[in-house]
């Protein structure tokens, strides 16, 4: 027999390794702000998925792996923390440029 724990009164608990991005991600992460330096290293670590993407579901889904993000912001593409949904930087702002994204993928879906 399996106990099972009454959630019927209790706050929702986020495990702590779930709640804090890990590894460079944390890292780029932890600065207030991005600088030329940190901007590069995170399109770097994004990279990989954006070349491997066919399509923008194995995007976004590539992405949310690496604990982030696209959604759509002030008419430009944004790229956001996936556990908190905190603005980071636009795409442009990464250099990764969103009209490419869309001349590949089709009209933007996130």
């Amino acid at each position: 027999m399996i106990a099972l724990q009454d959630f019927s009164n209790a706050a929702p608990v986020v495990p702590a390794a779930a709640a804090e991005p890990k590894g460079a991600l944390a890292q780029i992460l932890s600065q207030p702000k991005l600088n030329c330096v940190s901007a590069a290293e995170l399109r770097q670590h994004l990279e990989a998925e954006i070349a491997a993407a066919g399509d923008w579901f194995t995007l976004c889904r590539g992405l949310r792996r690496k604990g982030i993000c696209l959604k759509r912001r002030e008419g430009d593409l944004w790229v956001h923390d996936a556990q908190n949904q905190a603005a980071i930087s636009s795409c442009d702002g990464l250099g990764i440029d969103a009209d490419e994204l869309e001349l590949r993928f089709g009209p933007s879906q996130p």
